[in-house]
């Protein structure tokens, strides 16, 4: 078999590997990149769901522009990439917080879960060389407690000097039993001990009061190891009394990513009008195959920068995002030549005033269509939102921080090269096979399936296992159906306008209900609790979508009829003959129809 490349589509297979190719370092980062700024997951909850609704009217509101002058489209189209990579790369220039030099935890993530721990009273004559900590629970706000530790990664006894009697509530844990003398106590599920050596504690202790008295505080030493929480910095310490959120490093952080990433979603929706443009009706099916340049792109320089990432942070807690952007810059300029050498096909102005838009969107299938394209925007901006904060989580409490990066380059070149590149070439195929309506139910029910997936995960490595399966199923024939619908419903020169619809309300309106949603119950329920929640959400989205599939296709030939009355003048329906499709290609212009017929 002889391979061939259809020069004219190459501009168009550039501009996704590229465009895509410079979103793979920043965009799975962004949220983390906030954490290490300091975000809560709360607060950054309540910012990714403003963004949505931003681009949820800015959408159809350029893609309106771009279909009413069309001649302008390449021009808007290059202008708004340029603003997604300016906005993105001036995150560059915020401060990061400090490191603590002296705050570092000497023991840190003592027991595994579900030990047993053995309390003894302490003598100076142990065999044992033990040395003197002050502890506590990272995940509650009890007082600390002082007991004595041998100076290994792993340990299952403490000794405790405690006159009187000795018990597990002295540590803030259960008891269990006591075999032979000895107390042995649960520590907290889910919970980390952080200890720090007592000499270490009295000496940053000195070194405050003295700068106190002088009048200099420097905010660190024995300030931040006096805050409970899960690790302790400047920026917790910061966090805590909501100064940080006053600050103009946080509102940077907000009006950037806002730009940024509502200028991408802009540029990416007529981006995929742009691609239908270039192929035309007769080669539409091929819209796939276009988009898996750019998940090539994106896993390739998810994982190079992942990779940068670490190896220039080293062993420290806050990275290095530097090659990151670099590798952004780059991939920009490129993917902007590309752009220049699009050949668009002439279209004309549409003329009716947005009539035949508004007819097409009462159709009963297409609101049906919009609306669970909106319970797939929560899932998705669940999962694009969380996963990373849940996996840095996970990586604190397994030892992993110097390589997390590289982990998540890694999971999101598998999501590309292992499950996106195969579901977009097939894409079409699959949904010519099962139809619209199928074809979305199934990718419902793998979200249900993949959310209680990573809810189970015990190491970060094995999320790539996972996501490198379960994002084909969900997210590329997702989307692949999404924009195929919207492409095929559009009415004569409204293409860049429904797309602006349908992507609006899928990572618009979705993405924003997923985000305040998602980021209020990961406060609430954690990490596992709030993706065994989220799974449940899913399967039970994915019976309701089947339930409805079945009373429409049933209702089918009534709907038919209901919509030519409506619209007479405008369009015609489609027959359905040969097809269980909920979802498909339901109208033809009146005017194809007449030519077609030789204007009788």
């Amino acid at each position: 078999m002889k391979f061939k490349v259809d020069r004219g589509l190459l501009p168009v297979k550039i501009h996704f590997f590229f465009f895509f190719a410079a979103l793979g370092p920043l965009l799975p980062q962004i949220n983390v990149f906030g954490k290490q700024l300091g975000v809560s997951p709360a607060v950054m909850g309540l910012v990714t769901a403003v963004l949505p609704l931003l681009w949820a009217a800015a959408k159809p509101l350029f893609g309106y522009i771009v279909d009413y002058w069309p001649n302008r489209r390449k021009f808007v189209f290059m202008m708004l990439i340029l603003i997604m990579s300016g906005a993105y790369c001036c995150l560059w220039f915020l401060p990061m917080p400090d490191e603590p030099e002296t705050a570092e935890p000497i023991l840190e993530s003592v027991y595994q879960l579900n030990d047993t721990v053995y309390v003894k009273e302490y003598t100076n004559n142990t065999d044992a060389i033990l040395e003197k900590y002050s502890c506590h629970w990272n995940c509650t706000r009890d007082e600390k407690f002082q007991v004595y530790l041998t100076n290994t990664t792993y340990i299952n006894t403490v000794y405790v000097d405690h006159e009187g009697n000795i018990s597990c509530s002295l540590l803030h844990m259960q008891s269990d039993d006591v075999r032979e003398g000895d107390i042995t106590c649960l520590p907290m599920k889910d919970c980390n001990l952080l200890c720090y050596d007592e000499t270490l504690l009295k000496d940053m202790d000195s070194f405050n009061r003295s700068e106190r008295d002088s009048g200099v505080s420097n905010g660190s030493s024995s300030d931040v190891l006096e805050k409970d929480g899960d690790k302790m910095s400047n920026t917790d310490a910061v966090e805590i009394d909501g100064s940080f959120y006053t600050t103009f490093t946080f509102w940077a952080f907000v009006v950037l990513m806002c730009v940024g990433t509502v200028a991408f979603n802009v540029a990416n929706c007529i981006g995929d009008a742009v691609c239908f443009d270039v192929l035309g009706p007769e080669r539409g099916s091929r819209y796939g195959s276009q988009r898996a340049w750019g998940t090539a792109g994106y896993g390739v320089t998810a994982l190079l920068g992942g990779w940068l990432i670490d190896l220039m942070s080293g062993t420290s807690r806050n990275k290095d995002f530097t090659p990151a952007f670099i590798v952004a810059i780059v991939a920009t300029v490129i993917d902007l030549g590309a752009c220049r050498r699009l050949s668009l096909p002439s279209l004309s102005s549409p003329d009716d005033a947005g009539k035949a838009l508004r007819d097409v969107l009462r159709i009963p299938r297409v609101l049906v269509f919009i609306t669970f394209a909106v319970v797939v925007g929560v899932f998705d901006s669940f999962i694009i939102y969380y996963m990373f904060w849940f996996l840095e989580e996970l990586a604190e409490t397994t030892g992993s921080m110097d390589q997390i990066k590289l982990i998540e380059g890694v999971v999101v070149a598998a999501q590309s090269f292992i499950g996106e590149l195969l579901f977009f070439f097939f894409s079409g195929r699959i949904i010519k096979r099962w139809g619209y309506g199928t074809t979305l139910t199934f990718c419902l029910f793998c979200y249900g399936v993949r959310l209680a997936l990573i809810s189970v995960i015990q190491h970060p490595w094995h999320l790539v296992f996972i996501e490198s399966i379960m994002q084909g199923p969900t997210y590329a024939l997702c989307y692949s159906a999404i924009v195929g619908y919207a492409a095929h419903v559009a009415p004569e020169g409204y293409s860049a306008t429904v797309q602006g619809i349908v992507a609006g309300m899928d990572d618009g309106v979705g993405f924003a209900l997923g985000s305040l949603v998602g980021g209020q119950l990961y406060s609430r329920a954690g990490g596992r609790g709030s993706f065994r929640i989220f799974a449940g959400m899913a399967l039970v989205a994915s019976g309701v979508h089947a339930l409805l599939f079945a009373t429409v296709t049933r209702n089918d030939k009534d709907e038919q009829k209901q919509a030519e009355i409506a619209l007479p003048e405008v369009e015609k329906m489609l027959p359905d003959e040969a097809s269980n499709a909920i979802y498909r290609p339901t109208v033809v212009p009146i005017a194809a129809e007449k030519q077609k017929n030789g204007d009788r």
